[in-house]
Parts: structure tokens; C-alpha cells; sequence
């Protein structure tokens, strides 16, 4: 197992890098009555923390993300999240999918229009060491 350091501990997520691998991880815990103008700017920490460490690889853990994600919010993480992956060259993202089923639809709508104007490579997965080992494969 790889070791990762606690760069950001918030009430929304948990941000920890791994310097070696250039791994990025993020445990999302957003609840399903989150305020829209709150989960912007969580996001917006998020993308700007993605952009500072500019990791080759990112670990999602979505796991207890349970905001469902409006179209208008998914569009604006699209256009930010896709100039950040290009500027920063991402390779590989692993997501661990959360159990609620439409708070998982909206991240995957996000994730699918930003993977298909980047070319890194995603996958889903239902646990994190099968997620990590996939990300090591170079």
C-alpha cells in the first residue's frame, strides 16, 4: 500500500498526495441538501489545489458523495476541470463510485464530458485497492 500525506481536511472532502506517484486523492463526503453556491466553492478549492499539484494521476473516491450534481454546475466543473487536466497533463483517473445512485450519474456526466476533451484514461471501481493498482500500471 502507498502512502499518502493529508494536504486538506475539510468537512467535504479530504485531499491527500502521494509525491512519488504524483497521485492526487480525493474522498468526497457531500451531503444530498448541499447548498449549490457551498459545492461551487468546495470544487473550486478542489480544482485549484488539482492545478497547484499538478498530479499525473487522481484517485476519486465518491463513495459518500451524495450531492446531486445540477446541469448548470456540471457545465461550469467542465470547462475549469478540462483547461486544468490539459495545462497539467493527466494521465489516469480512478474513481471508487458511490452507493447513491443519482449523485453517481451526475459525477459520471461531469467526468464523462471532461474525459472526452482530454485524452487520460478513467475507470470505475468499488474499492480502493483495485483502484490504486490500476494506477500504478504505467
Amino acid at each position: 500500500m502507498i502512502n499518502f500525506e493529508i494536504i486538506s481536511d475539510e468537512k467535504y472532502n479530504i485531499l491527500s498526495w502521494n509525491p512519488v506517484h504524483k497521485i492526487l486523492k480525493t474522498e468526497w463526503n457531500t451531503p444530498i441538501d448541499m447548498d449549490e453556491e457551498l459545492y461551487r466553492s468546495v470544487v473550486l478549492e478542489h480544482l485549484n489545489t488539482t492545478k497547484k499539484y499538478a498530479p499525473t494521476r487522481m484517485l476519486v473516491d465518491t463513495q459518500n458523495a451524495y450531492y446531486n450534481v445540477v446541469p448548470e454546475t456540471q457545465d461550469w466543473i467542465n470547462q475549469k476541470f478540462v483547461k486544468i487536466v490539459e495545462e497539467i497533463k493527466l494521465e489516469k483517473m480512478a474513481w471508487i463510485v458511490s452507493e447513491d445512485f443519482f449523485a453517481q450519474v451526475s459525477f459520471d456526466q461531469v467526468m464523462d464530458d471532461a474525459s472526452e476533451a482530454s485524452p487520460f484514461q478513467m475507470k470505475h471501481f468499488t474499492n480502493s485497492q483495485e483502484a490504486l493498482e490500476w494506477l500504478l500500471i504505467e
